[in-house]
């Protein structure tokens, strides 16, 4: 049980010696962004960006597994205000480093916060693929079209 808190205590402490706060705004998202710092201490950095229809990200942080203790990364909504860390933002998934993750958004905007600390000069880099959700009319196009390419082939055997 010591040996918990005395590590506890050791991720405050190289935490506390120092800090970093950075915000990156990616704007609209594109297919693919990605983005990074590098840091040492404690890492509070936030990627904004916004997403014109529904989506289906991929998203993943990259590090040198030990570089950074208590890691993780969160996406958020950014609500109604469209304001990082306004009050009025929603919790949407949190993941750990060195994992890959898939989540299915609306349209509207969100921010990823990357969260830890850095056990010496460290760098992480994140990750971001958004592809996009097909509209119900667009699998109502891909079945009237197949019905009419199956109707010709049945009216080609008939003739035949």
């Amino acid at each position: 049980m010591k040996l918990k808190n005395l590590a506890a205590a050791s991720v405050v402490a190289l935490t506390a010696l120092s800090s970093q706060a950075a915000s990156f705004n990616w704007g609209a998202h594109d297919a693919f962004e990605v983005g990074g710092n590098t840091v040492s201490g404690a890492v509070f950095d936030t990627f904004s960006f916004s997403l014109g229809t529904s989506s289906t990200l991929t998203s993943s942080v990259i590090a040198n597994p030990g570089s950074f203790l208590g890691s993780a990364y969160t996406l958020y909504s950014s609500g109604a205000d469209h304001m990082v860390g306004g009050g009025d933002d929603s919790f949407v998934g949190a993941w750990g480093f060195n994992t890959a993750n898939t989540v299915a958004l609306g349209s509207g905007s969100y921010y990823y916060s990357v969260l830890g600390g850095a056990t010496g000069s460290s760098t992480y880099a994140i990750s971001s693929v958004a592809a996009a959700v097909p509209e119900p009319e667009t699998y109502a196009l891909l079945g009237a079209g197949l019905g009419v390419i199956g109707f010709l082939a049945s009216r080609r055997r008939r003739d035949s």
